[in-house]
């Protein structure tokens, strides 16, 4: 069982990454020209507006595709009960943030804000409708068709805002992109599995389904809301221009996260579900997930701390450069992440929804804190207030998941400990070469940075655990030929 589970979660990983390598290469040259042609102003007043709409998104689901996800067998009636349910809740969010529009816009003084959120709350809808196809892709390990469905979405999208850019539509280019995107997906989906709904909505299976996944979504708010009610608050505080040059810098950081950590997030809930009757399997397949994480991201997440200042001027321009420290801040957070990025996961996989709702509480109700406490201080304590919130939260997933899943704090700890200090040791050598090396272009720092970071990376790791640089070549190797036989 664990074998098989194993092996389809590589297929699925390397399939996730394939999509997202591409999507973020294109993501990553999209945006680097949005940015160029559009100010701090446009990203701030579509980063207000994105937290409503992705927060009622969230809630417009009703955890039903993680309900649907986790189910034995799923019947046809099952599957058109809980679509109907969704499209039901999805339009009520997509009427009630357009009627919000309005005050909206005043109570954040910032004008603008009342079109973007009237076409925005159409994305609480088509994402609704897309709950039940993108579960019945995940039940089945459908990562290609997931994959590719991203990949198309991305590249849609993309140039639809390019062009709406480059041709005066201002922060409507960015509206669009949001639109299409979510349209796409939702198309595609349905494509992929060549399914339609009934007409059919029984109440007792609707009943179960939202009992079962009004949990799920509730914790699935908080937890995505940490983020977005930080944003939220920078917004309401210091303004829309302010939360911009905030959303840049995080959004730099997106890019380097779709490349090392969500690929393995998007095969952890399917997977970590298919062990969950068998504990020993079940803790080695979570830490295996950590350490994974961590030997990919610390090195991409804190190299890009060091590179700040000539990433964000080569790839955004001058009128970028108050994201510089923000970005550098940001990246400290990697620190935490592979720690608490799957304790959601690995809880609902054991059953544990009710312990999921009450972290995802506390961590909510942290970051509100730290956020407006943070805020009142200026844009870099606000940055700086993402790592107060992570240390404050990190000691209570680790007693969560110890408790509901039995797994320790010191094996997590143990997990991360050699990717960290590896990190650490690339991180000195590339300041010393940095300070040592006479000024040259900025694209050239890059370079040869990136090119030594790797070096030194991979050297540190092969002396502290030789083993874990032996484990991820065998796992590339296998992942490669996987995706070669797919």
């Amino acid at each position: 069982m664990e074998k098989t589970s194993h092996s389809r979660t590589v297929s699925g990983i390397a399939w996730m990454i394939l999509g997202s390598g591409g999507q973020t290469v294109f993501q990553f040259v999209l945006f680097i020209v949005l940015a160029r042609e559009l100010g701090p102003q446009a990203f701030g007043l579509v980063g207000i507006a994105a937290v409503f709409i992705e927060l009622s998104g969230a809630l417009g689901r009703a955890g039903l595709t993680e309900v649907i996800i986790q189910q034995k067998s799923l019947h046809d009636d099952e599957a058109s009960t809980a679509f109907w349910s969704s499209i039901g809740i999805g339009t009520v969010f997509t009427v009630t943030l357009f009627a919000l529009s309005g005050p909206m816009e005043s109570a954040f003084s910032a004008p603008g804000l009342k079109p973007v959120m009237e076409l925005l709350s159409l994305t609480c809808l088509l994402f609704a409708g897309g709950a039940v196809y993108e579960a019945m892709l995940r039940r089945e390990f459908g990562f290609k068709a997931l994959a590719a469905r991203n990949v198309t979405a991305t590249l849609v999208s993309g140039v639809v805002a390019l062009v709406m850019a480059l041709t005066g539509f201002g922060v409507y280019s960015l509206v669009a992109q949001r639109l299409i995107y979510m349209a796409w997906l939702l198309v595609a989906m349905v494509y992929a599995t060549r399914w339609w709904p009934r007409m059919v909505w029984k109440p007792a299976t609707a009943r179960r389904q939202l009992a079962g996944g009004s949990t799920l979504a509730v914790a699935s708010v908080l937890g995505s809301g940490n983020q977005r009610i930080i944003d939220l608050i920078v917004g309401y505080v210091l303004g829309a221009t302010a939360l911009g040059y905030l959303r840049i810098s995080w959004r730099a950081l997106d890019l380097l996260q779709e490349l090392s950590i969500r690929p393995i997030t998007a095969v952890t809930l399917t997977s970590l579900s298919r062990l969950q009757d068998d504990r020993p399997a079940f803790v080695r397949g979570y830490l295996r997930l950590v350490q994974m994480t961590a030997v990919f991201a610390y090195p991409m997440f804190l190299g890009a701390a060091v590179i700040a200042p000539e990433l964000i001027a080569v790839m955004f321009g001058p009128q970028w450069a108050p994201s510089v420290p923000l970005m550098q801040i940001l990246t400290l957070t990697v620190i935490f992440v592979p720690l608490v990025f799957y304790k959601s996961n690995a809880l609902m996989a054991v059953g544990a929804m009710r312990m999921v709702l009450a972290v995802n509480v506390f961590e909510f109700g942290a970051s509100a804190i730290v956020a407006y406490v943070s805020a009142r201080y200026g844009l870099e304590a606000a940055a700086a207030g993402n790592i107060v919130r992570l240390a404050v939260v990190t000691p209570v997933i680790f007693w969560s998941v110890a408790r509901s899943a039995g797994i320790s704090a010191i094996a997590t700890l143990r997990a991360v400990a050699m990717p960290l200090l590896a990190s650490a040791i690339m991180i000195a050598v590339l300041l010393l070469l940095k300070s040592a090396v006479p000024a040259v272009p900025p694209i050239v720092t890059i370079a040869y940075l990136a090119v030594a970071g790797v070096v030194v990376y991979a050297g540190a790791l092969s002396l502290l655990q030789p083993a874990l640089l032996k484990e991820i070549l065998g796992m590339v190797l296998a992942m490669a030929g996987r995706t070669a036989r797919s």
